[in-house]
């Protein structure tokens, strides 16, 4: 009996260690800076400001073939005014039919016609796979991408067949311009304060959540199942009121889904416009 207690004991003894170790481990590893990065990842964005103005720098402009491979690797830098921000729009594309998960990030309206993505994600290298595992650990930094929407919308729904749901948010332009300013300044500090991804604390959804409360404090649990299971978080922000529209999740979904749209339209100059017009004429009638 004591020889089986002495094992026990020696078992949980090096159990502990190993846990030990590895979390001295990852809260000693260091974010890298530097790497083999995968071509949509490769470039940080930043934003200079100036009064009401915001140059943003490498807005990725990609263009992709039928599997996803960059044809054209393509960045611009532009000035927006952002006295002319006029609406906000959280959009959602679910990996799978059926899957609790999903990628989620932000899209900002300005009345002369430009629109800009922000996108979160983990930074991959060439050789790196991104697992529902890796992604809880520190493996990848992570990183805020300025897009343009015919990269950031158009490959999910023309190259990779994804359904991509475009909800209007419920902000003044006030708020909106608040909501872009905060995740810009979250992108300057990432170049040169780099920080982990975490897919339970520090994905996506989590990190729009967190911009969200600074605006609307505390207006969604950042460790709620719906922003854990990435999939559901459109239901949070319609039950938290931050989605304009009064309709059901399941109707709603049908009326911003700008999927069939967007394979219509195709590639085309006035691309954001356009996979906007059924939600908006459907939401004259909301």
């Amino acid at each position: 009996m004591k020889k089986s207690l002495k094992i026990i004991l020696y078992i949980a003894l090096v159990f502990f260690l190993l846990v030990a170790a590895f979390f001295v481990w990852q809260f000693t590893k260091q974010v890298p800076t530097e790497g083999n990065w995968k071509d949509t990842l490769n470039v940080l964005g930043s934003a200079e400001f100036n009064g009401h103005y915001v140059t943003v720098k490498n807005v990725r402009n990609f263009q992709y073939d039928a599997s996803g491979t960059p044809t054209v690797e393509d960045r611009y830098d532009r000035t927006y005014d952002l006295a002319k921000l006029t609406k906000a729009w959280y959009i959602t594309v679910p990996f799978d039919a059926g899957s609790p998960f999903a990628h989620t990030f932000m899209s900002f309206e300005f009345s002369d016609g430009n629109f800009l993505s922000i996108t979160i994600e983990a930074r991959l290298t060439k050789s790196e796979q991104y697992t529902m595992f890796n992604g809880l650990i520190n493996n990848f930094p992570i990183m805020y991408i300025p897009v343009d929407e015919r990269d950031s919308v158009y490959v999910r729904t023309n190259i990779y067949n994804d359904e991509v749901y475009v909800y209007p948010l419920k902000a003044t332009p006030y708020q909106a311009r608040l909501l872009l300013t905060d995740m810009l300044v979250r992108m300057n500090d990432l170049v040169t304060h780099p920080r982990w991804y975490n897919g339970f604390y520090a994905n996506c959804t989590s990190s729009i959540a967190d911009s969200v409360n600074k605006i609307w404090p505390d207006l969604l649990p950042v460790f709620d199942w719906q922003v854990l299971l990435t999939n559901y978080a459109d239901q949070l922000a319609l039950d938290k009121g931050l989605i304009d529209t009064t309709l059901p999740l399941d109707q709603a979904r049908k009326r911003f889904d700008a999927t069939a749209t967007a394979q219509r339209v195709g590639y085309v100059a006035d691309f954001s416009k356009l996979i906007r017009l059924q939600g908006e004429a459907s939401s004259s009638n909301r």
